[in-house]
């Protein structure tokens, strides 16, 4: 609505959401989620708010459940696609089940936000989270998983079975479509799993010399910067990847390998040049000083992914991370300006690219594991489709 003020001028709402007396309210206490479905009028849309206590959750309850038995019928309401309603015998009294039967437009699968990315609506695992469980259990030991290809014909396929009721993977499902059904999943999310901030966050943890400080810097800035969705989706594909490196005599996938390929749908922003490297590569010079710039990038988005691979078990540890935690509390009371923390941080690199030979000097003492080729390495060629998908 729009109110003439003084004037003459206008106060916009940025938007609303009309209501009719179909809608009903499901409650996740749990998960502090609060969702209205409408199976009349807006073409069974739903909509889910996140509360961020009980009592605002609750009280948000009894203000919709109230504003909906004011509401006008679903026949008075227009649709999102302009047309009124006039079908208003069959509503919804709270049943999940029957909203869901009547969705038609938008995918189960493809382009949920990060909230829902894990778990559906009801708190039931999620397309995604399935295909996950699957390949834990049964692509673990599949050689080149992750890394080859499957036909995208299959992928699609599969894709479209689960929304018409295939919703379940059996044991003899063909472990490389599965794996590409994630790869697909992650590509097109609406949003980066890890965004520009928290990959900025993660990349100046990681230019940290020593191992412990850069590990204990990559734990910090997870639970500093990650939003709870993000945060919970990383560590949820993370899981995967670590299950699968844990084979790597069987399926040849080391954590490097495993990062070439996930690095680029999981690091988005890195890769698409939205976060500071602070390198010596002009993005807007020549194609070379570009290409450059690109690798570097590309390099450090599989090599953060590889350390969080290796150590998986001490990030996200439990008591690791509530030490984090509590750590990132005391330093935002103690906080001192930017330029004493710079002064104070003698370990971090100068900058983002590394050099092999350096980075393998005996004069360091950086874990050998984590000496990475100055170049793409040869696994990695794997992912380009991935990259370029992306981009």
């Amino acid at each position: 609505s729009a109110l003439p003020q003084r004037g003459g001028e206008v106060n916009l709402t940025l938007g609303g959401i009309d209501l009719n007396n179909s809608g009903s309210v499901v409650v996740r206490e749990d998960k502090k989620l609060l969702t209205v479905l409408f199976p009349d009028g807006r073409d069974g849309r739903a909509f889910t708010l996140k509360a961020e206590t009980s009592e605002d959750l609750y009280e948000w309850k009894t203000a919709l459940e109230h504003a909906l038995t004011q509401a006008p019928s679903a026949a008075l309401v227009m649709g999102h696609n302009g047309i009124f309603r006039s079908d208003t015998t069959d509503t919804i009294e709270g049943s999940f089940h029957q909203w869901k039967d009547k969705r038609t437009a938008k995918s189960l699968v493809v382009g949920r936000p990060i909230l829902l990315a894990l778990e559906d609506i009801d708190g039931s695992p999620s397309f995604l989270e399935k295909a996950l469980r699957f390949l834990e259990k049964f692509g673990a030991k599949v050689e080149g998983i992750l890394r080859q290809s499957a036909d995208v014909e299959e992928v699609d396929r599969r894709v479209q079975e689960y929304e018409q009721g295939k919703t379940e993977f059996g044991s003899d499902e063909d472990a490389h479509v599965v794996g590409d059904c994630v790869k697909h999943v992650l590509r097109e999310l609406p949003s980066s799993p890890v965004p520009a901030s928290c990959c900025t966050a993660l990349l100046e943890a990681y230019k940290i010399d020593r191992k412990e400080a850069r590990i204990s810097a990559m734990c910090s800035a997870i639970f500093e910067t990650f939003p709870e969705p993000n945060r919970r989706l990383l560590q949820r594909i993370l899981k995967m990847m670590h299950t699968i490196s844990s084979h790597s005599n069987e399926n040849r996938m080391t954590p490097s390998a495993v990062a070439a390929c996930m690095a680029p749908l999981l690091l988005r922003p890195l890769l698409a040049g939205e976060c500071e490297l602070e390198d010596d590569f002009d993005a807007t010079g020549d194609n070379s000083a570009q290409l450059l710039a690109a690798a570097n990038a590309a390099n450090n988005a599989q090599a953060i992914i590889a350390t969080l691979l290796e150590e998986y078990e001490n990030i996200f540890d439990d008591e690791n991370l509530q030490r984090c935690s509590i750590s990132a509390d005391s330093r935002v009371e103690n906080s001192g300006s930017e330029d004493s923390s710079d002064d104070e941080n003698p370990d971090m690199k100068d900058n983002g690219y590394h050099d092999a030979e350096n980075e393998a000097s005996p004069d360091t003492d950086e874990d050998p594991s984590r000496v990475l080729s100055g170049k793409l390495s040869e696994s990695s060629g794997y992912a380009g489709s991935d990259l370029y998908d992306c981009k």
